[in-house]
């Protein structure tokens, strides 16, 4: 299977190539409209844990926000 979008898409869904063997049967454009759904729906998902973190530091006291920011996030105030 050496198909660039299936070998693509099974970079992006972190699975080995031979799992999505199934989707051969299915032409490029449509396996690139499902790689394009899946690339959507990762980084709305992405979105919406960084959006909850963010909201869930407003639960941290003021002065630890900084440190659990850092935690979180990676960077800033330490």
């Amino acid at each position: 299977m050496s198909r660039p979008v299936l070998a693509a898409m099974a970079r992006r869904l972190d699975l080995p190539v031979e799992r999505l063997a199934v989707l051969e049967a299915y032409d490029d454009a449509d396996l690139t409209v499902l790689d394009d759904a899946i690339s959507l729906a990762i980084r709305a998902e992405d979105r919406a844990v960084a959006d909850g973190l963010e909201q869930a530091v407003r639960f941290v006291p003021r002065p630890l926000r900084g440190r659990a920011r850092a935690l979180m996030f990676g960077g800033g105030r330490g």
